[in-house]
């Protein structure tokens, strides 16, 4: 597919990549693959660190992540305690990751250490509480987790949360939960993110380390399948029906059993064949621009961020 036009943003220009698209970190989902097939396609591809217990995984994964692209990339840490994340934290910016997105935990524990090395910080929130709370820490921005997202989310829409945080908090916002094409990504822009990520819809990719059944199964299922609930992990969460139906225990930590366990999001319903990364970036950005082409038709006085590349100055 033809290189399109980068679309600048206010994470564009923070990060330095072509387009505002997050490859989201997913648990046992995203690895090295498909992380730096994200950012070779001009995204931001990032990897979660809870799917490198052993520090020296993660540093070999660091390597072959620059062995694939040399363009940037994020990673998702937590710092529970639950991880090494002091040791995951010192292999990250040795390996010169500038983005990180925060879970659990304090975030004030990595901040001066990520922006001494000129990386920035960001934190998955779902509530203006925690939202306030993750601005008085320092933190550099917020990702808006909204209610279509899978894995851990909130309960207010996306389009909701998103102009809720900007205003509220005068922080830069990312928008998270429903969004899979380049139409919801302009939605997004309209009401103040500076970028978005992606997930559901790159589980079906190629590169992704998703089950062949798996990928399936989020082909198939409609929005309707997706169960929110706090019986898997504890906080309430998004999953496929399907695999969860015959849920009892939760596994341990490290355990094969939760590879049986498959999260997804409402965005299952623009989730329609297996296609690799870089192809399903480049689709978001090609629909993006058409959609900002039938803006267009509506005047003159679209905003300026949905204007044609051509269009601006």
């Amino acid at each position: 597919m033809a290189t399109l036009p980068p679309i600048k943003t206010a994470f564009t220009e923070m990060l330095e990549v072509d387009y505002p698209i997050i490859g989201a970190p997913m648990f046992l989902v995203t690895y090295e693959e498909l992380a730096s097939a994200v950012s070779e396609a001009g995204g931001l591809g990032a990897i979660p660190l809870p799917n490198f217990r052993i520090p020296e995984d993660l540093r070999d994964a660091l390597k072959r992540i620059r062995q694939a692209t040399q363009k940037p990339i994020g990673v998702n840490i937590h710092l529970s305690g639950k991880f090494e994340w002091k040791k995951q934290l010192s292999i990250c910016l040795e390996a010169g990751v500038k983005f990180f997105i925060t879970s659990l935990g304090d975030p004030r524990l990595i901040i001066d250490d990520v922006h001494a090395n000129g990386g920035k910080v960001f934190a998955d929130v779902v509530s203006l509480e925690q939202g306030l709370k993750a601005r008085d820490r320092g933190l550099d921005g917020l990702i808006a987790v909204g209610s279509g997202a899978g894995g851990h989310g909130g309960r207010t829409s996306t389009l909701v949360l998103v102009p809720y945080l900007r205003r509220e908090t005068e922080l830069p916002v990312i928008a998270a939960g429903g969004i899979s094409t380049g139409a919801q990504m302009a939605a997004a822009f309209c009401v103040g993110a500076c970028a978005v990520v992606t997930g559901t819809r790159l589980i079906a990719a190629d590169e992704s380390r998703a089950q062949k059944a798996y990928k399936q199964a989020v082909i198939e299922a409609g929005p309707e399948e997706i169960v929110c609930t706090d019986k898997i992990t504890g906080n309430p969460a998004n999953w496929l029906a399907r695999s969860i139906a015959s849920f009892e225990k939760r596994p341990e930590l490290g355990s094969k059993k939760w590879l049986d366990l498959w999260s997804a999001g409402q965005s299952v319903a623009q989730t329609e064949s297996v296609k690799p990364a870089g192809q399903i970036i480049m689709e978001m950005v090609q629909d993006f621009y058409n959609t900002c082409r039938r803006l267009s038709l509506y005047g003159n006085d679209a905003p300026e961020l949905l204007r044609m590349p051509d269009d601006r100055g």
